[in-house]
């Protein structure tokens, strides 16, 4: 059952979705303009990652095994959270009787697309930057961990796509707004709390920025603020905030989190330090000192290079306007800083912070290098 190809309709169908990712390689060059044989380099290494996930979670306990499992019998309407992703499941595995193999080739795509669209905005931040820098750039959009994570079944390639979407519309809001309500959608479904801080986000940055003309930002905030609120209160009440009334009740809640997630994946106990010193081992640890296996070792050498780009922009002499325009920087800013903390402060397991930090990396890296520039330019969204 949890094979690539069980039968010839399953032998066609793994062809069929290799093929259709090739196509997305082939045809984004008009939407992400990324040069043609990365795209193609970047579609191989994601699927690189694809296999070796499939492998993995045939040796190993795994997520991805439990997902097209409850798939196959799923009957229930749809509901938000990890049950709406067995719903979209549902529909590959009962109508159009899909292997465990070519839900990972399918999900591969997903995935793929969050990258292509990461890489795009990258791209983007970075053109006018110095060679060097662009060069470093590019080792950024290779992180194994990314692709690892958003090639196999479940909410990460969905929420990893939702992401890079996200930050690539971002840079140009004025005709990519649909793009944005799309990402919108793909955080609320596998993960209504990611939602609600996306929208919330997006309305403040609207509310600050003064890059949006007048009739546009009241059309925009028309739409978004309704939306916002709505996710927002949909949120609390999907971890269970509903009738939170006080600060009190949304420790209470932090803490029991904590409690779900502190067995296994890690031997650091985020839970028991201090607020910075948890945030700051939810997005840089495990380093090189606490990197258990093989696979440790290659998460620790990834936040080695993001400590480090972290690093060589507080540290730089010469201080340079960022090269996103103000809303994007706003929205980036506080997207970012909203998801770290509220993760942060409900994940005591590494291993789980692993996953989830693909949620806001893509934001955060882009961020990064658009104040990473060599002398003050205008920033790129108004030379448009």
């Amino acid at each position: 059952m949890l094979l690539f190809a069980g039968s010839l309709w399953h032998i066609a169908a793994g062809l069929l979705l290799f093929l259709a990712g090739l196509s997305v390689a082939i045809a984004q060059k008009r939407i992400f303009c990324i040069p043609q044989k990365r795209a193609i380099a970047l579609y191989l290494w994601h699927s690189f990652f694809c296999i070796f996930y499939f492998w993995y979670s045939l040796n190993n306990s795994a997520d991805s095994a439990q997902y097209y499992i409850r798939s196959l019998d799923h009957d229930s309407g749809f509901r938000f959270g990890t049950h709406g992703v067995y719903h979209f499941l549902s529909f590959f595995t009962q109508v159009l009787k899909l292997s465990y193999g070519n839900l990972f080739l399918l999900f591969n795509i997903i995935g793929y697309i969050g990258l292509l669209s990461f890489a795009s905005a990258l791209q983007i931040v970075t053109e006018r930057s110095h060679r060097q820098v662009r060069k470093f750039s590019i080792a950024f959009i290779y992180l194994p961990g990314m692709s690892f994570w958003s090639s196999a079944i479940g909410k990460d390639a969905i929420t990893f796509m939702a992401a890079g979407l996200a930050t690539w519309a971002a840079l140009d809001i004025s005709r990519r707004a649909p793009v944005i309500a799309l990402s919108a959608l793909l955080f609320l479904v596998p993960r209504p709390h990611m939602a609600g801080i996306f929208l919330l986000s997006f309305c403040l940055a609207l509310l600050i920025s003064s890059r949006v003309g007048i009739y546009k930002k009241i059309a925009l905030l028309a739409v978004a603020v309704p939306l916002s609120a709505f996710g927002v209160q949909f949120a609390l009440s999907y971890v269970g905030l509903g009738e939170a009334s006080n600060l009190s009740a949304i420790n209470d809640l932090f803490e029991t989190r904590q409690g779900y997630n502190l067995g296994g994946g890690s031997s650091v106990d985020i839970a028991a330090m201090s607020v910075p010193m948890r945030m700051f081992t939810y997005l840089f640890r495990p380093l090189l000192f606490d990197a258990g296996g093989i696979l440790g070792l290659v998460v620790s050498l990834e936040n080695l290079l993001l400590l480090g780009l972290l690093l060589a922009v507080i540290l730089r002499k010469r201080r340079t306007r960022s090269a996103l325009g103000r809303f994007e920087f706003v929205f980036f800013l506080l997207f970012v800083l909203a998801s770290w903390f509220v993760l942060a402060n409900s994940t005591a397991n590494l291993g789980i912070a692993i996953r989830q930090k693909t949620m806001f990396l893509p934001m955060l890296i882009v961020l990064l290098f658009s104040l990473w520039q060599d002398r003050p330019k205008q920033p790129i969204a108004n030379k448009r």
